[in-house]
């Protein structure tokens, strides 16, 4: 999605959901918000029946999942099936080469510009420490907190074309860059929002980084910032429901790829894995898992379709 420059979907992000909940209506389809799945249904025939969301029970002929092979695996499918059904793959996944191991922290900014000045680049920055990029994670992985080995900038204010008409005199920044899962898993059963000061302190230390490298790329914004949240491994978790943080899935090794089980099909009959994990991360690697899993469930459906793209 690259040639000819990235593209980004107008109107922002919520775009997209809203135009795939259109869809999913159309075909008679419900999606629900604010309602977490407890755990995957198992039937006596050792086949995913069903879903538990909210204590209610809803039954399905099939159950996809999009969080990930970890957290359906370890988190979704009961505990008094995991060892016997799918105990290899838990296994498997414990691997350092293998476990999602590369977690982010997030930077959102609040910018003001109400007199109009600012002219700020369509463009993603990628920041890194040097061009040995092995060597910057090694040096990182010794020292999360203070060696930082990459950073990401953008504006998507400046992206969409209606934002401009939707929020005048604002714009707004997101700045990435890495976290060690380990450093802040001790605060994750603490209740968001509400975290102790030993976090606090070290979302402070942490912003404070991240807002260096956005003010000695960007100087003009010095006296434009309105406003700034900060966002761990945790709270990717919290609000995106990933694993340890990992809003990239599992390890992109060789390791990983030669995981033969590491596919749409599960060991556990009518359960189906979609999105990172089936096949690679970002935005493509998703949407080819998605693709991956229509085939798994449904071959001639799936080629029926695309012939009446092609």
């Amino acid at each position: 999605h690259y040639r000819g420059g990235a593209y980004y979907p107008v109107g922002g992000p919520l775009k997209i959901s809203e135009s795939i909940v259109r869809l999913i209506e159309k075909c008679g389809g419900k999606v629900l918000v604010r309602s977490a799945v407890d755990s995957i249904l198992i039937d006596d025939r050792n086949r995913a029946c069903g879903v538990v969301v909210n204590g209610r029970e809803i039954l399905a002929k099939s159950i996809v999942s999009s969080v990930g092979a970890p957290a359906t695996l370890t988190k979704l499918v009961p505990e008094s099936h995991r060892r016997t059904l799918v105990g290899r793959q838990i296994d498997a996944m414990k691997h350092p080469d293998v476990s999602s191991n590369v977690s982010l922290m997030t930077m959102f900014v609040g910018i003001n510009d109400a007199d109009g000045t600012l002219d700020l680049p369509k463009r993603n920055d990628w920041i890194h420490a040097s061009w040995d990029h092995d060597g910057n994670m090694a040096e990182h992985r010794k020292d999360c907190g203070n060696k930082m080995p990459a950073f990401f900038i953008s504006f998507s204010s400046a992206k969409d074309p209606t934002y401009a008409s939707r929020h005048p005199g604002k714009h707004v920044a997101l700045v990435i860059g890495p976290c060690c899962y380990d450093d802040v898993e001790r605060f994750k059963d603490d209740r968001v929002k509400h975290r102790s000061d030993e976090y606090a302190a070290m979302k402070d230390k942490w912003r404070e980084v991240f807002m260096g490298v956005l003010l000695d790329r960007y100087p003009e914004l010095r006296d434009k910032v309105d406003f700034v949240d900060f966002g761990t491994a945790v709270t990717n978790d919290y609000y995106l429901g990933t694993h340890r943080g990992a809003v990239y899935g599992l390890a992109h090794t060789p390791k990983r790829f030669g995981q033969h089980w590491l596919r749409a099909k599960t060991p556990i009959k009518q359960l189906y894995l979609t999105g990172q994990d089936v096949v690679c991360c970002g935005i493509f690697g998703a949407l080819t898992g998605g693709y991956m899993c229509a085939y798994a469930m449904s071959p001639r459906s799936l080629f029926h379709t695309l012939s009446l793209w092609i």
